[in-house]
C-alpha cells in the first residue's frame, strides 16, 4: 500500500493490527489523525471511530449543538457513516426541538441503548413512553425493523408498549432497569414471531421486576412468551423491593447457566431456599462463577446472606471456578464479627471433593462511613480475613484473597 512520497509499502493486515491497537485504547485522537493519512485508511479508521455512538443529553453540549442534531448533519452530509456504526446508546429527555430523528439512518446496528437516563437506573424516575414525539416514536420503529439488534438496553421508561419486543427476534442480551410495560395491541398487518427471544444474557436493575414477568408470561393461548431463558447463560439482578424468589425464578428454566451475579440489601437478599434448588442438571454442570454484593445493615445479618447452605446442597456436583463476595456495610452500620460465622464459607468450602474445580475466591469489605470511626471494627475484620480460612490458604489450586475497604459518604 502506497500513502507516502517515498513509497513505503505496508501489509494491509498490519494496518489492520495497528488501528485495533488505537480503538482497544480508546485513542480517538490518533484514529482521526490515522484517517488522515490517505484514502486508503479512511474505511479502516471510520470503522472504530463510528463503531459505537452515545447520544445523551449533558450540560457540556449546552454552548453547542446537541449531538443528536452533529448526527444528524453528520449523516446528511455523509450518508455512508451509518454503515459503520454498530453500537448506539440514545439516551434523552427527548426535546422535540433537540432531537431531530436520526435513527431511520441507520441500518446494520447490533447493540442498542435506549431510555430517558441511564445515571441511575435504580431510581423511580422514569418518563412516559406516550410523551416522546411523534416523528421520533415513527423513526423508532423503522430502527428497530430494520435492524439485527441482538443487544437490548431499556432504562427509565414507563408504559413501554409490550408489542416493541416482537420487533427483536434476534436478541440475545437483554438489559432492563426502571421499566414497566404496557400491554398493547399490534398492528394487523404485524406477523407475530414463530418464537420466542432465546436469552443467553439477561440483567435486571432496579424496578422491572413487573415488566420482566409480562415478558415471561403467555398472553394468550395462541402466543408464546415473549422470553425464552431455556439458554440463558449470563444473569445478573438488582434485588430491590422483591423477594429472592425472583432470582430462583428467572435461572430455573436454564440448562446452561454460567454465571450469576446477585447484589441488593440485605433484607431483600437471603440467598437460602432460591438457588441450590433452583438450578437444573444442565446449570449444574456448567455454572462456573457466582458473584454476591449483599449490603448489610446491622450486626444479625448474616454476612453471607446464607449463601454457604445454598453451596453446601450443590457441594460434590457442581463446576464452580469462582465464587467473589463484595460485602458491603451500611452507611454507619456495624456487621457481625462472630468468628463461626465468618468461617463458615472456609469450612464448606474446603471440604474434600465439594468444589474440585474453584480455583478463586475473593472476599471484598466495604465500610461506607459518614461519621463513625470504623478503626475497632477494621481491626476486627483483619483479624477475620487472617485467622478464618485456613482450609483455602491451604488448597495450592485456589488463590484466594480477603480486602477492606473504606469509602466516605
Amino acid at each position: 500500500m502506497i500513502f507516502s512520497a517515498t513509497v513505503c509499502r505496508v501489509p494491509h493486515d498490519v494496518i489492520e493490527v495497528i488501528v485495533q491497537e488505537l480503538a482497544n485504547d480508546k485513542d480517538m485522537a490518533s484514529l482521526k489523525a490515522c484517517s488522515l493519512v490517505c484514502r486508503e485508511f479512511v474505511g479502516i479508521c471510520r470503522r472504530h471511530i463510528f463503531f459505537h455512538i452515545r447520544l445523551a443529553d449533558s450540560s457540556t453540549y449546552r454552548a453547542r449543538a446537541p449531538p443528536v442534531r452533529r448526527l444528524k448533519k453528520l449523516l446528511d452530509r455523509n450518508p455512508s457513516i451509518a454503515g459503520y456504526v454498530r453500537s448506539l446508546d440514545y439516551v434523552s429527555r427527548f426535546n422535540p426541538k433537540r432531537s431531530p430523528p436520526v435513527l431511520m439512518h441507520l441500518n446494520r446496528v447490533r447493540s442498542f441503548k435506549f431510555g430517558f437516563t441511564d445515571h441511575n437506573p435504580y431510581g423511580s424516575d422514569r418518563q412516559d413512553w406516550g410523551r416522546i414525539p411523534s416523528p421520533l416514536r415513527s423513526s423508532f420503529y423503522s430502527f428497530i425493523q430494520s435492524n439485527n439488534i441482538v443487544n437490548l438496553r431499556l432504562y427509565s421508561i414507563s408504559r413501554l408498549p409490550i408489542t416493541i419486543f416482537m420487533h427483536f427476534p434476534c436478541l440475545t442480551a437483554l438489559a432492563l432497569g426502571n421499566i414497566s410495560v404496557l400491554d398493547s395491541p399490534h398492528t394487523p398487518s404485524f406477523h407475530t414471531p414463530e418464537t420466542s427471544m432465546k436469552l443467553v444474557d439477561l440483567c435486571v436493575l432496579g424496578n422491572c421486576l413487573g415488566a420482566l414477568q409480562d415478558l415471561l408470561a403467555v398472553r394468550n393461548s395462541t402466543m408464546r412468551p415473549l422470553l425464552d431463558l431455556a439458554v440463558l447463560e449470563e444473569f445478573s439482578i438488582v434485588v430491590r423491593k422483591v423477594g429472592m424468589d425472583a432470582v430462583g425464578r428467572m435461572i430455573a428454566p436454564s440448562e446452561k447457566l454460567r454465571s450469576l451475579s446477585v447484589s441488593g440489601l440485605s433484607p431483600d437478599i437471603n440467598c437460602r431456599g432460591h438457588i441450590a434448588q433452583n438450578l437444573s442438571v444442565g446449570s449444574l454442570r456448567t455454572l462456573k462463577k457466582i458473584r454476591l454484593s449483599p449490603m448489610l445493615e446491622g450486626v444479625q445479618d448474616d454476612p453471607y446472606v446464607h449463601l454457604t447452605e445454598e453451596l453446601k446442597d450443590i457441594a460434590g456436583k457442581n463446576v464452580l471456578e469462582e465464587l467473589i463476595l463484595d460485602i458491603g456495610i451500611d452507611t454507619d452500620e456495624m456487621c457481625t464479627t462472630e468468628a463461626s460465622r465468618w468461617s463458615e464459607l472456609d469450612r464448606v468450602l474446603s471440604q474434600p471433593s465439594a468444589f474440585p474445580f474453584l480455583r478463586r475466591v475473593e472476599m471484598s469489605i466495604t465500610t461506607y462511613q459518614c461519621s463513625r470511626d470504623y478503626t475497632e471494627l477494621h481491626d476486627k475484620l483483619e483479624d477475620i480475613g487472617r485467622d478464618l480460612f485456613p482450609g483455602l490458604r491451604s488448597i495450592k489450586s485456589v488463590e484466594f484473597s480477603f480486602e477492606i475497604r473504606d469509602e466516605l459518604i
